[in-house]
């Protein structure tokens, strides 16, 4: 059927989607687009048109600064986020009690994210952020048959042999979107406020007839789009006609109910905000007018399979600021200054003629060339002369030093490729570190936005999908999501300087410096660094043993003070009824000096024994104010302990 008379039964919602989707489009063309390719062929190093037919400039150079920039921001990223080898981690409901659910999730989640090279696609996402400033992915489900080697009998024989098995498994799967390719209602800040998002891209036709014929899209003729229509440039455009290509519109957001369903294509009734029905749906257009596939959002959560962050945050805007845009002003100076400097040096270098043509044979094309013989009627001196333009200032080094600092100031990237010492303020180590720890904030509050509005949403989407449409393999619960983030290169270079610092005020084999080299060890790449931190661990557990021992002795002395006390007491109650003896008894001097003598004595005993009390309770109190310690101190131990075998594990 020929495409050109073919009426879809769907136009009315066809034109209702395009029609929101070409106004958000106009606006980010409007708005963006010029910049992002400028953004593009910066990093990229190609020169635009305009730049080629430039007559005020003969070099074509671009400084490599912000490409620098681009490349160690997204490099420091990549190993704050992906510094360990659980890079993510998902915490289960507080009143759960069988955390072996939420250990075999974790793991599960881990290997299939690995088996679809997620990674990869984020890493390809944080650097559209840097050059763009938006980083943008979509999350897919697929159906995916998966073949493995298995060993089966041989009917009749006792002999086996190789067959490969097949098996459908379900793959979450992620892809990296540039904004060119990204449409978004401009009025709004984030994805889940929007009324709707769009991915527009360029498909073979092959690939959409097979769609078709597996059933994700409806069967209708395509017909052909007008690429001069799409506003991609000469990098989407190949030798390819556009017979063999597919323009796909793909809609997830509110949708008129009253559109979805109906398949009158009745144009006459407008849609009404206030009376008419929206629902969250999927609608695939077809070079702008053919409906593949519309439907209600078929996810469990009813949530979009889209996930964005900004590198750097633009208040009330939805696109932010990379890398890119924030080097644009002094790399654009900078290579201003570069092929200045060189078009300058080509002209002392190679310096124009002055040539008197009269004296030229007739018939002579004049041109300058090493090894070229020049015909001259006369004396050559007379007939050529050089125009000389004098030496090149070698301050356009110093200025083009300044230049590179400033695109530093701006990026907030650091190199050791960076000229460094062309800025006498970063000549110091104390300036180093400066700027090296204002770096590192920076990129802290980049980590923060990506963990919180790209990774962490990007993990729970694909785990909800796993548990939609692999249930046997996920198991639903309530999970919580949380990403891990270290520090980058530079990061840790520095705080382990830092640390190491500090070592050196702290006495060895004391706490604190069994600490800070935990700390170090804790930062560092070394292969064996679980074993010294279990190692380092070990040496500042307290010896059950010697507390033990402690304590006894402190009892035998509690008990020993105790048979003192009992026999002191003996003593003067024998001293108490021997004066009251000789009191009773007494009828000279001789018996009073004797009872005044006891009583002496008796006295000295009874402080004697009250002075035992007080040591015994002493004793006792120290015994008593010992105990917590010594049981936090096996506490401690044995969580320690726990903690080493997990991190062997």
């Amino acid at each position: 059927m020929d495409s050109l008379v073919y009426k879809d039964p769907q136009a009315s919602l066809a034109s209702w989607v395009m029609n929101k989707v070409e106004e958000w489009e106009d606006h980010r063309n409007t708005n963006y687009m010029e910049k992002w390719d400028e953004y593009y062929r910066i990093w990229r190093g190609i020169w635009s048109y305009e730049d080629k037919t430039r007559e005020s400039e003969n070099s074509k150079l671009i400084s490599p600064a912000t490409q620098q920039a681009i490349e160690s921001t997204v490099a420091e990223l990549e190993e704050a986020i992906f510094g360990r080898d659980m890079w993510f981690d998902i915490r289960d409901d507080v009143t759960d009690q069988n955390p072996t659910d939420i250990a075999v999730m974790r793991t599960i989640l881990q290997e299939d994210m690995m088996r679809c090279k997620v990674k990869d696609s984020i890493v390809e996402s944080l650097l559209n952020a840097a050059i763009y400033g938006t980083g943008i992915a979509k999350i897919n489900v697929m159906d995916e048959i998966e073949k493995v080697p298995v060993e089966t009998g041989i009917p009749g024989t006792l002999t086996t042999d190789v067959a490969v098995q097949e098996k459908v498994i379900t793959s979450v799967k992620v892809d990296s979107l540039t904004p060119k390719e990204f449409v978004i209602d401009p009025c709004v800040t984030s994805i889940d406020e929007a009324l709707g998002v769009a991915q527009v891209v360029i498909k073979p036709k092959w690939e959409i007839m097979e769609g078709m014929k597996e059933g994700v899209y409806e069967d209708k003729p395509l017909g052909d789009y007008d690429k001069m229509d799409l506003g991609y440039d000469e990098e989407y455009s190949n030798d390819l006609g556009s017979e063999d290509k597919v323009k796909i519109v793909e809609y997830w957001g509110q949708v008129p109910k009253k559109y979805l369903n109906d398949r009158s294509n009745s144009m006459e009734e407008e849609f009404d905000y206030e009376d008419d029905e929206l629902v969250e749906s999927v609608v695939v257009i077809a070079n702008d007018h053919i409906v593949l596939k519309a439907a209600e959002n078929p996810y469990l959560m009813q949530d979009r399979p889209f996930v964005a962050f900004q590198l750097d945050r633009v208040p009330n805007k939805f696109w932010g600021r990379g890398v890119a845009e924030k080097g644009y002003n002094p790399q654009k100076a900078l290579d201003a200054e570069l092929r200045a400097r060189i078009d300058a040096l080509a002209l002392t270098t190679h310096p124009m003629l002055g040539v008197d043509a009269t004296r030229l044979p007739r018939g002579v094309k004049f041109e300058v060339k090493a090894g070229k013989t020049i015909l001259t009627n006369g004396d050559p001196r007379s007939t050529l002369f050089p125009l000389n333009f004098g030496a090149v200032s070698n301050t356009t080094f110093t200025e083009a030093g300044e230049l590179e600092r400033m695109v530093q100031m701006g990026t907030g990237a650091m190199d050791s490729a960076n000229s460094n010492f062309s800025n006498p303020r970063n000549s110091t180590a104390s300036g180093m570190s400066m700027i090296q720890a204002a770096s590192i904030k920076r990129q802290k509050r980049t980590i923060m936005n990506f963990q919180e509005n790209f990774l962490i949403p990007l993990i729970e989407k694909a785990a909800f999908r796993y548990i939609q449409f692999s249930p046997d393999r996920y198991p639903a619960g309530d999970y919580k999501f949380k990403a891990y983030s270290s520090m980058g290169i530079m990061a840790k270079e520095l705080e382990m300087t830092q640390m190491i610092q500090l070592m050196s005020m702290t006495q060895p084999g004391t706490p604190p410096h069994a600490m800070l080299l935990m700390s170090i060890f804790e930062n560092s790449s070394m292969s064996n660094r679980d074993q010294m931190k279990a190692a380092i661990a070990q040496s500042l557990q307290p010896n059950p043993q010697a507390q033990q021992m402690q304590q006894m002795v402190q009892q035998l002395e509690l008990m020993k003070l105790q048979m003192e006390i009992e026999e002191m007491k003996a003593g003067a109650m024998k001293d108490m009824a021997h004066a009251a003896k000789l009191q009773s008894d007494a009828q000279d001097k001789s018996s009073e000096a004797a009872m005044a003598k006891v009583q002496v004595d008796l006295a000295e005993k009874m402080a004697r024994i009250e002075k035992l009390k007080v040591d015994a309770q002493n004793v006792q109190s120290e015994t008593m104010r010992n105990m917590p310690e010594v049981e936090h101190l096996q506490s401690e131990t044995i969580l320690n302990l726990a903690k080493a075998a997990e991190t062997g594990r």
